[in-house]
């Protein structure tokens, strides 16, 4: 019976059970479960982002994640609501906080359960299996994702997160299928296992061309013929370059950067070139000595393969791969990979078990084969509200094995660690403020006083007798003893 339970509660019966898809992929990619809720009716539930969501195919979990999208939508002439509904599983939760974390002389055991116990207290490490002990390692504002990755690639283990929050660490050909594939093992629905042997990848010479590395010391002269030069080109873009001129050692400087202020010659890298500001002479000795940039190139071949094929030759170029070790061992994987042709299948199953990252073998009196393959992806599709069909498809190991190499070629630069860094946290503190304001009532006091008020007029200021001089137009005393006043035509003055 296939089951649907959110936030603990079975809700198997408002989903439309044909739109129910879980994918599961391989190891450490994130799983992915998508279903169709309607609304309407006595249906009141109402799916919310961040629900826990768990599904079962009988008594086995295939699925436990979280709902991240929720597409909410009215069909046509329908009365209630429709919920495209897209969950993943629970390795977004684990990454909810980023690790600062530094560790001496413990095992990865040990650091993968520090790690879960601070960051991702709801997850726990009882499946993951290494003593590996780690001398110094330090994660510096990483997603706990990102710091159980790079433990496994220093050990080349794999991972996962399952159902039940459990994270799996291991050695990746430790899981194994619970069952195998055999012409009679019933394991596999009838016709539906089909083998691809494909061999257009075929490859048996491979030519890896990389970035540039210095070599070794290179001492060299050149003997000035003339008195008209002062440039002169080298055969090698160098690092360290150092220069003597008549046995005289030569200040070198960056051309279009330095100039003959502060440096005696000018060295042009890209143009592999030296100049002096004035031209040399005649039979001078330049002698200039440095480590040449060398390009990497590496070359690998399948004499097994030649003889069988022919010689199919593919180039490679890496330039992020600066040593010809490591070139080799990149052609050396392409090799491995594709110098035979390439065995995938694929098939569909009722039988519960499997998990993407499983090998599983393939046997076949019928196909005349004996392969071991990797399981890439399952997905989950129900038959009927009952029956859980499986779509397996697989990968041989080794594609595998250069699918993982070329992934960690790849995948972006980690930055720079800074151990002496220290980590800054700035909360916001939320708070309510509260503000008391008193006010003190003073009762108004009834106060009783006699209040003497004098006046003294001046009747008359100019005296008895004087007469004001008159003035035309309007006019303010200054003073009392002012004697100007502001006369009237009408009345105290004549017109003349």
């Amino acid at each position: 019976m296939v089951q649907v339970l959110i936030e603990g509660t079975d809700r198997s019966s408002l989903i439309e059970f044909e739109s129910l898809v879980v994918n599961q992929n391989i190891t450490d990619s994130v799983d992915t479960a998508k279903f169709i809720i309607r609304k309407y009716g006595s249906r009141t539930y109402t799916p919310v982002y961040g629900e826990e969501v768990k599904i079962y195919d009988g008594a086995s979990q295939i699925f436990g994640g979280i709902i991240r999208k929720i597409n909410e939508k009215v069909e046509s002439g329908a009365d209630g609501l429709v919920y495209d509904i897209e969950c993943s599983d629970y390795t977004a939760e684990m990454d909810n906080l980023l690790v600062a974390q530094s560790y001496d002389s413990k095992t990865i055991n040990e650091i993968i359960t520090d790690i879960l116990s601070k960051y991702a207290p709801t997850f726990d490490a009882n499946n993951v299996n290494s003593d590996f002990l780690i001398n110094k390692i330090v994660f510096n504002q990483v997603r706990v994702s990102a710091c159980i990755k790079k433990l496994a690639e220093i050990v080349n283990y794999e991972w996962y997160v399952d159902e039940n929050k459990s994270v799996h660490f291991f050695i990746n050909t430790e899981k194994t299928a619970p069952f195998d594939l055999t012409d009679t093992s019933g394991n596999y629905v009838s016709k539906t296992l089909e083998r691809i042997l494909d061999g257009t990848t075929i490859v048996n010479r491979v030519k890896v061309r990389g970035g540039e590395y210095d070599g070794s010391l290179y001492t060299d002269e050149i003997t000035v013929s003339g008195s008209n030069s002062k440039s002169f080109s080298l055969p090698y873009k160098f690092s360290n370059l150092t220069i003597k001129l008549n046995t005289v050692a030569q200040t070198v400087g960056i051309d279009n950067i330095d100039d003959f202020t502060t440096k005696d010659v000018l060295y042009n890298f890209q143009e592999k070139t030296i100049r002096w500001e004035n031209a040399l002479t005649d039979a001078d000795v330049i002698e200039f000595s440095g480590n040449p940039r060398v390009r990497v190139f590496a070359v690998a071949e399948d004499s097994a393969s030649i003889a069988l094929y022919g010689k199919i030759e593919k180039l490679i170029r890496e330039d992020d791969i600066k040593d010809n070790t490591v070139a080799r061992n990149r052609a050396l994987a392409e090799l491995y990979a594709y110098s035979d042709n390439v065995i995938d299948a694929k098939f569909e199953t009722r039988t519960a078990g499997l998990r993407a990252g499983m090998s599983i073998q393939l046997t076949s009196t019928k196909r005349a084969c004996d392969d071991t393959l990797v399981i890439k992806s399952i997905s989950f599709k129900p038959i009927d509200p009952n029956t859980m069909g499986y779509k397996v498809e697989c990968i041989s190991g080794k594609r595998y094995g250069l699918l993982q190499i070329l992934a960690k070629l790849l995948e972006p630069k980690p930055l720079d660690i800074d151990e002496t860094e220290v980590s800054e946290e700035i909360f916001s503190d939320n708070a309510t403020l509260t503000i008391t304001e008193e006010h003190e009532v003073v009762l108004p006091v009834e106060d009783n006083a006699t209040i003497t008020i004098s006046e003294s007029n001046l009747l008359d200021p100019l005296g008895a007798g004087v007469e004001p001089t008159w003035v035309l137009g309007i006019y303010h005393p200054t003073s009392q003893t002012d004697v100007k006043r502001q006369g009237r035509l009408d009345y105290s003055m004549k017109l003349y």
